[in-house]
């Protein structure tokens, strides 16, 4: 892969063995590898300066892991190649990972407090215990463990909340079934060389406001008058988690504190090193985990320096989600192989690592979700990309659920509920009048499906209806068939004889009393189809359907033909269904049942949670085939990109000419807002020039090119049709930039309204033409918001620093402050440039006033 060769990692191969073993092999006459390794320069200790060793990932020993410098290392001294997922939703609930619909399981219920709190008080503590113990029993069991092992995962991040462990009505009181879950999950991992993050993702009074920690809003672990007694109690809980599994080989670490981000940097790691003081009065031997503040790691220094060892970092990285990016392939390019200046992406975080010497965990990441087949070789750079570069990693998360079921294009889940039982569809609403096949209906087209694992009976049911006026819909040639053996597994698909369908109704309880008119294997001129007709006047809705019985594990298509002759407010569907329609009743996809627990009763509830246990799963095969090919994924092999972009301005339009790029096309891009928005122009363009004649007079243009070899390459330099040149003295907005790198604009919620730059990474830069009327020094205003505090920016004119601005914790990333610094201008048209030093902070304008 590209990818490769753009990121440096200290790569000890078979060298450092060799070496290593040519050493032993001469011991009588002494051997040096590093003449700086010798033992007077370490207290009578010899130190070999090499990295070490690091078999392929899978192949490592299983045993207790420590810290090496920024290596995960296990016994025997290999460096461990960590890579697999979270456990999310789990022992710590997610509601959106129950269902991705609004209220997924009842109104008012947002998180797991919510959730606790209604069960209790509709069936009391004790019932509500129960009820999560089915669920828990449920929702991961042995073939889940078994699907993990199946990946090549060998790193499981458990989350869990503290009262599953501490009696929460009193205080500093282990339950008495306090390790019965954790326990379950160290042992079925140890049982598959898995190692164990266990993660405290809620702890006492909750470290956040977001739901994930549990109770949404509520931030005691910081806030309020019972701080210091939620600290100790998280201190204490530690020292019993430590107790218990010192000494365990199965675990990799221990994950103090999820997403602290209820307080400042500076506050999380003071209390973090309490956290990491209080688990080494008991073990010493485990790795504690850092976790980073939503602004980074540096509030920690170096972890040496501070008395901590046997240590690693934690952060979360979601390139394409939560603002940072759009899901596709450049944000996952530009994110592994550095960016085009080589220096960002996880370049800039791999110097920050070694420079500290302490591993790094990526404890939480979403490679695959909304990318289709293309997830599967983003997740496999992906895992392989931090694994060379020593980091561990987890991804978000194993299992997520939704009401219809399927992968999509990738949910966020590994694995889901098999879903996919909506086979095809058209409407009128969506193409009126449609005559074609069902692998071209115009509202859901049909595909290759896999519904269940286990030989079952399924049902095929051919639906249409109106709601009030005149249906007449046609069927013919229906097949499903197996891919495997090629066999259709339909009888009577060609309607040649009225038999084999059994008519039903969705409106009434016998088709009888409906108004539909269902003709099965009717003559039309010289074939026999399926036709369903209604008169207008009222809702008309139901069909045919017939048993089949399908091979667990096999995929199957399905095919033929329908039409609408002359049909109003239709619809024509065809479902697969694990049971039969009722009359009277509609049919749905949903593959998962739905459930409000504020009214279903303990029998409901018990069934829904049971139900987790059983459900056909769906993996994501383009992510499983990824991870487990001997090959690496063939991706990011991108071309350079073009350079010399330049720009005429004539009467026929805009002439764009650049340098040409070896075995590749172009892409064309366009916008009206340097550095974003970009709207593709053309692609596939075999020469190295083009002529935009679409533009209109008035309006500023600014333009890209890429280079295509099948992949996308970085986009070359920008240049404009006109180039505003902002005034001195007088005020400059942020998005009024001639050119730019990594920053993003966005609405700003700042007085006076308008758009701010932001999604700010050290070594982004903003440029903006200027023209200093008169040389001297001037005050600038900076008007600027951060959440959690930076290093700011460097000022450059005409490419040489005049100034460093430190931009300090706004409390939001809205919540927007005004910060002066002084500097001396020479007068004239000039470049000015903002540098990021440090990420995390947004800009809205500065404004220049003579001293």
């Amino acid at each position: 892969m590209k990818i490769k060769t753009n990121i440096t990692t200290i790569k000890n191969g078979k060298l450092s063995q060799l070496l290593l073993a040519s050493c032993l092999a001469v011991t009588i006459t002494g051997c040096s590898l590093d003449e700086d390794s010798d033992a007077d320069k370490h207290n009578g200790e010899t130190v070999y300066d090499f990295a070490p060793p690091t078999p392929k990932a899978g192949e490592e020993q299983y045993s207790l892991l420590h810290q090496d410098k920024e290596h995960w290392v296990n016994a025997e001294g290999e460096v461990v190649s960590l890579r697999g997922v979270n456990l999310g939703n789990w022992l710590m609930m997610e509601m959106w990972m129950l269902d991705n619909s609004d209220n997924p399981v009842g109104e008012g219920i947002v998180d797991q407090c919510t959730l606790e709190a209604t069960l209790t008080e509709r069936f009391g503590e004790a019932e509500k215990e129960r009820l999560l113990d089915v669920y828990r029993d449920n929702y991961i069991t042995d073939r889940d463990w078994d699907i993990m092992a199946d990946a090549g995962f060998n790193l499981i991040r458990v989350p869990f909340p503290y009262d599953m462990l501490e009696d929460e009505n009193n205080p500093m009181t282990l339950r008495e079934d306090a390790w019965h879950y954790l326990d379950y999950a160290v042992e079925q991992a140890s049982a598959r060389n898995m190692w164990v993050v266990l993660d405290l993702h809620g702890a006492a009074g909750r470290q956040g406001w977001e739901h994930h920690s549990g109770c949404a809003g509520l931030n005691q672990y910081w806030d309020g008058d019972e701080v210091e007694a939620n600290q100790e109690r998280t201190r204490w809980l530690w020292q019993q988690i430590a107790d218990h599994y010192q000494g365990n080989p199965a675990i990799a670490g221990y994950g103090v504190l999820n997403e602290p981000w209820g307080t400042d940097a500076e506050t999380l790691a003071a209390n973090v090193k309490t956290l990491y003081d209080a688990i080494r009065e008991v073990d010493q031997e485990h790795i504690v985990i850092l976790p980073g503040h939503n602004s980074g790691i540096d509030a920690y220094g170096d972890p040496q320096d501070n008395g901590m060892q046997n240590v690693a970092f934690e952060m979360h990285f979601y390139p394409g989600i939560f603002g940072w990016g759009e899901i596709g392939y450049n944000v996952h390019r530009d994110w592994l192989t550095c960016g085009q200046t080589g220096t960002t992406g996880v370049c800039e975080w791999r110097d920050r690592i070694n420079a500290l010497n302490t591993p790094f965990l990526i404890g939480e990441m979403q490679p695959w979700t909304g990318l289709g087949e293309l997830g599967g070789p983003v997740t496999r750079a992906t895992f392989d990309t931090y694994n060379e570069l020593g980091w561990a990693v987890t991804a978000w998360s194993y299992k997520v659920l939704t009401t219809n079921g399927g992968q999509g294009n990738g949910t966020w889940g590994y694995v889901t509920n098999k879903g996919e039982r909506l086979l095809a569809k058209a409407s009128t609403w969506t193409c009126d009048g449609w005559n074609t096949t069902l692998d071209n209906a115009c509202e859901t087209p049909a595909t290759i499906v896999t519904p269940t694992d286990e030989d079952a009976a399924y049902y095929l049911i051919v639906k249409t209806g109106t709601l009030d006026e005149g249906l007449e819909v046609t069927f013919d040639n229906l097949a499903l068939t197996a891919l495997d053996s090629e066999e259709n597994i339909l009888a009577n698909g060609g309607f040649d004889t009225p038999g084999d369908w059994i008519e039903w109704s969705a409106t009434s309880s016998s088709p009888e009393d409906d108004s539909l008119n269902v003709e099965v294997g009717v003559a039309v001129e010289e074939e026999n189809i399926l036709r369903i007709s209604a008169p207008a006047g009222g809702l008309a809705n139901g069909g045919v359907y017939q048993k089949v019985e399908l091979t667990g594990g096999t995929s199957y298509r399905l095919s033929g033909t329908f039409t609408d002759i002359n049909s109003t407010n239709a619809w024509a569907e065809i479902y697969l269904l694990p049971a039969p329609p009722i009359n009277g009743e509609e049919v749905s996809a949903a593959a998962m049942a739905q459930i409000d627990l504020n009214t279903a009763s303990k029998e409901e509830i018990e069934a829904y949670f049971s139900s987790m246990g059983t459900v056909d799963y769906e993996v994501n095969e383009w992510v499983k085939s990824a991870l487990t090919s001997a090959e690496d994924a063939d991706i990011f092999q991108f071309p350079s990109a073009p350079e010399q972009l330049s720009i005429d301005v004539t009467d026929e339009g805009v002439s764009l000419v650049w340098l040409p790029v070896d075995d590749a096309t172009y892409n064309v891009y366009r916008t009206t807002s340097s550095g974003t928005d970009y709207m593709l122009l053309t692609k596939d363009l075999d020469a190295e020039m083009y002529l935009d004649s679409t533009t209109a007079e008035g309006v500023t243009y600014y333009y890209v090119v890429s280079a295509d070899n099948g992949e996308e390459s970085y986009f070359s330099n920008e240049v404009a049709t006109e180039v505003f040149l902002a005034e001195i003295p007088g005020r400059i907005e942020a998005e009024h930039f001639s050119a730019q790198t990594g920053f993003q604009v966005e609405d700003t919620l700042d007085e006076g309204g308008g758009q701010n730059v932001g999604y700010t990474d050290a070594g982004d830069t903003l440029t903006y033409n200027v023209d200093v009327k008169q040389e001297g020094e001037y005050v600038v205003s900076f008007r600027v918001s951060s959440s959690g505090g930076t290093e700011g920016f460097a000022v450059l004119l005409g490419g040489v620093q005049i100034a460093t601005v430190a931009v300090a914790d706004t409390g939001d990333w809205q919540n927007w402050k005004t910060i002066t610094a002084t500097m001396t201008l020479a007068a004239g048209e000039n470049t000015l440039t903002l540098k990021a030093i440090g990420g995390a902070w947004n800009f809205n304008w500065m404004e220049f006033a003579a001293n």
